[in-house]
């Protein structure tokens, strides 16, 4: 039996085979060539350090990065005053996350045209559609307002660009003498 017949059997066409082998591997590639995104990197453009300065593996701190955070996202130098920025320094990431999407109906009744004209007849057909959508924006943002006083604000948004926050944190560390 040849495999066109065998796949037809199925009910699969041979075609639909070569898309889903293509589309698995594009995702395999995808996944193997995609690097790690870990963290929000403002606090280490601000003081030079890389995000593993802090972190284990996003969101786990290490040691170095606990202590950051129990100071109040402060190295407690020069560079824990706001008004020292370094050019490269902008406390903002933005993340959009594309959705790819495929939706597929069967049985449904659609009119049939003969040479551009409607016969008027009708026939049972499935109907697909297929895109890309994004799922919305966040816009990540963290810093020092003052020594001690640092800040964590995320607003987002959905897909129909609606915005609402989050997350809003603000950290108030070293108070009246206590760590």
């Amino acid at each position: 039996m040849q495999m066109g017949k065998l796949s037809r059997l199925c009910g699969e066409s041979p075609s639909v085979k070569h898309y889903l082998t293509a589309v698995l591997v594009l995702v395999f590639l995808t996944l193997c060539g995609s690097r790690d995104a870990n963290a929000l990197p403002a606090f280490a453009r601000k003081y030079g350090l890389r995000c593993s300065a802090c972190h284990e593996s996003w969101p786990m701190l290490n040691y170095f990065g606990q202590k950051f955070k129990d100071n109040g996202y402060q190295l407690m130098n020069d560079r824990d005053a706001p008004i020292w920025q370094n050019p490269g320094y902008w406390p903002v990431t933005f993340r959009i996350t594309p959705i790819w999407h495929r939706v597929s109906t069967g049985k449904v009744l659609v009119d049939t045209y003969a040479g551009g004209a409607p016969t008027g007849n009708q026939a049972v057909q499935r109907i697909s559609s297929s895109g890309f959508d994004l799922s919305g924006l966040d816009f990540h943002t963290g810093g020092t307002l003052e020594k001690n006083i640092s800040f964590y604000v995320l607003p987002s948004s959905d897909a129909t660009a609606s915005f609402h926050f989050e997350t809003v944190m603000a950290r108030l560390d070293n108070l009246f003498g206590s760590p």
